[in-house]
């Protein structure tokens, strides 16, 4: 077998925002020589329309959920390779995985090949080397040079193995018995009885992020039963030939996992009920282990096990197995009808780093990969109207004139210039509508763009609310004059005037309901989202001297710039080797126009401005770059209706100081993923900064329980789909679908 055809196969349920991550590492392996088969759970969230992207996919629809090891088989049973590889769904490949885990198939003797397991980011390794003991305790990772010792067994983690088809076959497969946990210690050693090899390839690795699942809440909050019941059952089964596996080897397995949580006990990280709850869990699930492993040795020792050997057509007609095999380019989620999306934002382009014109872009390119046709109103920058298309995305850049006839007085330049370039927008959607089919129209808060649209509309029209102008100017104190309350009439009643709305925060929802006089029943909340960083390129804590703490925004009040600067002594004073990074473009917003930037250094003291570092606007690659290089991230905005600029540093795994406003609190869980501090208190910011700059232990926890948050909650698809059912869902009602 020089170059062998390998079957990966991916087991999921649930976890459509990581399983696009896997695949596409798939897809970028350096072997080619491959089929992907994807067993589906079956998946209730978006899974479906994730996987509709990959058109040469096979997917294998479970009508419920059997367990991973009958996943696993029914994967095995529809390949064609000779070899099997599998990999989880919340893991990334990394582009020679395949290649260096068929390199070690040299001869007859290699039954299976596993590889190294990073945890999120590279932050630390889960597996390598790993063994299992006749009692069925492991030792995940171990030193590559560490030889197996007398009752030792290699072993593979699941999500990096591959073993030959031939001998899975031989073997029977993975047994069903173990639904989760020593599914694959179990298959393992069986290879290794029947006279094959396990080898351990560390070149060959993944990185996984081992999310929540109905199995795993969190790091003591597992399905412990069935973890001891197949400990137990594991040591009855491969070694029940011997009288110390009815005896010793079950009383030593249970005294390990009892003594496993006293630490964790004794150092605060569990309460009394919790590890007195653990031990009912470890108990009840000795006693059914050794009851099971007792009947398998005593009553079927003679039985032919083999978990393969269904025919797979039958298994197809089966009312107790009922199998779906679909073509990947199924319609999926009632989502069959592609729409004709048109999304307003004055500013857009391929290097927005921030706000609307961010958010309106991965949101148009996300529908786009979809098979939905998007296309973008804009306004020009240089004075003249034209087309183009970005990627698959159809981008109008219009040049709104003044219109002269509105009876506004010259102090209402505001609304003058608002109520224009709506009116601009509007004569460019009627052209859409009428040439491109135009089905649904989304339009920010901000300068109410589909105002005039609302006004005369003729297909649903959805509003999401962002931080609105009554707010910033209360933030900002603004005169409040006619032009003000006529602008802010507008946003309101392009919000009230709207099929509907989309808060991006519960708190912008609250907010924009009870300042607008908008109904609850008109709002979904749906959170904005991004894109991951496609390769973990995450910069170690201790690669630089200099610890960083990096500001993001533009040089304003309401970004709570004034907050850091006042905060800044107090940090110094504690700690020199420290930077504070100011990336975002100045204002004239201070004083009579005056520079924001010179307004800063003004209020802090000569001495600490050597500790400041201010960037100005950047490029999407250079802001990564600053993200990459932090050690935390700062922004104590006085309001931020959402907060893109935390999600951008979270999904860095940086840890963020944020304030208690607005949809801030939704966003940074304080103590976990970052800390909340009070809005426009230094005193209480600083400390928060020296609390992380001091302990990088801490630094790195909440970088990873960030990065994990952002994942789950903000990816870019999660924003991608919410959005599409909302359009769906009113054009529907309105008889368009």
């Amino acid at each position: 077998m020089q170059y062998p055809f390998v079957s990966i196969v991916v087991c999921t349920y649930n976890r459509s925002n990581y399983l696009d991550g896997c695949i596409k590492s798939l897809y970028k392996q350096t072997y080619q020589n491959r089929e992907i088969i994807v067993v589906n759970g079956p998946s209730t969230d978006d899974t479906d329309c994730i996987l509709n992207k990959f058109k040469d996919v096979l997917v294998i629809r479970q009508e419920k959920l059997n367990g991973l090891s009958y996943a696993r088989n029914l994967g095995i049973s529809y390949s064609k390779g000779d070899i099997i590889a599998f990999i989880d769904d919340d893991a990334t490949a990394d582009e020679n995985w395949l290649k260096y885990l068929v390199d070690k198939y040299t001869n007859d003797s290699v039954g299976g090949v596993g590889g190294l397991v990073y945890g999120p980011q590279k932050s630390h390794i889960q597996f390598a080397n790993g063994v299992i003991n006749k009692c069925g305790i492991p030792n995940a990772v171990r030193d590559d040079t560490k030889k197996l010792r007398k009752g030792e067994f290699q072993i593979l983690m699941g999500t990096n193995c591959s073993f030959k088809k031939s001998v899975l076959y031989e073997i029977g497969g993975f047994d069903p018995y173990f639904k989760y946990y020593h599914d694959e210690s179990d298959l393992c050693t069986r290879v290794i009885n029947k006279g094959y090899q396990i080898v351990y390839q560390r070149e060959s690795f993944v990185i996984h992020d081992m999310v929540e699942g109905h199995n795993r809440k969190s790091p003591y909050d597992l399905n412990w039963a069935e973890i001891i019941k197949n400990v137990i059952y594991y040591t009855m089964k491969n070694f029940g030939n011997t009288l110390s596996s009815y005896t010793t080897r079950p009383v030593y397995s249970l005294y390990c996992w009892i003594i496993y949580f006293v630490t964790p006990f004794f150092n605060n990280e569990l309460t009394l009920g919790s590890i007195l709850n653990i031990y009912q869990q470890i108990l009840k699930g000795a006693f059914r282990g050794y009851k099971d492993g007792l009947s398998l040795n005593l009553f079927d020792k003679n039985k032919d096990i083999s978990y393969l050997d269904f025919n797979i057509e039958n298994e197809k007609k089966s009312k107790k197995h009922s199998i779906t095999e679909y073509p990947i380019n199924i319609e999926a989620n009632g989502l069959s009808n592609k729409l004709n999306i048109a999304l307003l934002s004055q500013e857009y382009s391929k290097n927005c780093n921030g706000g609307i014109c961010r958010y309106t872009h991965d949101l148009a390119h996300g529908l786009a990969d979809l098979g939905n046709e998007v296309h973008i109103i804009s306004k020009s920058e240089n004075d003249r109207e034209y087309d183009y298309m970005d990627e698959n995305v159809f981008v109008h850049k219009i040049n709104p004139q003044k219109i002269d006839f509105l009876p506004l007085s010259p102090e209402m330049d505001i609304s003058h210039k608002n109520i224009s370039y709506s009116y601009e927008v509007c004569l460019k959607l009627n052209n859409l509508i009428e040439t491109k089919n135009i089905q649904v129209v989304e339009a920010p808060l901000w300068d109410a763009e589909g105002f005039v649209f609302s006004l005369i509309k003729n297909i649903p029209l959805v509003v999401r609310v962002e931080t609105p102008l009554f707010k910033v100017s209360e933030i900002q104190k603004w005169d409040v004059n006619k032009d003000f309350k006529l602008a802010n009439w507008m946003e309101g009643e392009a919000v009230r005037r709207a099929d509907r709305v989309i808060a991006i925060s519960s708190a912008i929802g609250k907010l924009i309901c009870d300042h607008h006089n908008v109904s609850e029943n008109n709002i979904d909340v749906s959170p904005l989202g991004i894109d991951l960083p496609i390769e973990s390129q995450a910069f170690d804590d201790q690669d630089n001297d200099i610890l960083e703490v990096l500001f993001v925004g533009r040089l304003e009040k309401r970004k709570g710039i004034d907050t850091l600067f006042r905060a800044i002594p107090a940090v110094v004073r504690r700690i020199t080797n420290v930077r504070f990074t100011i990336v975002g473009s100045d204002t004239k917003t201070a004083s009579f126009n005056g520079s924001y930037k010179k307004h800063l250094l003004n209020i802090l003291d000569k001495k600490y401005h050597k500790y400041v570092y201010f960037i100005g606007y950047v490029s999407n690659d250079d802001l990564e770059n600053y993200y990459r290089k932090c050690n935390i991230f700062v922004a104590p905005s006085l309001y931020e209706s959402f907060g893109l600029i935390y999600l951008e540093a979270m999904a860095w795994g940086k840890p963020v100081i944020g304030c208690d406003v607005g949809g801030v609190p939704e966003i940074i869980v304080d103590g976990e993923t970052g800390i909340i501090v009070p809005p426009d208190d230094a005193s209480s910011l600083a400390d928060a900064i020296l609390e992380l700059l001091v302990d990088e232990e801490k630094r790195k926890i909440l970088g990873e329980l960030a990065i994990m948050r952002m994942k789950k909650k903000y990816a870019k698809d999660i924003m991608v789909m919410s959005s599409l059912n909302i359009y769906n869902s009113i054009c529907r009602k309105r008889g368009i679908l």
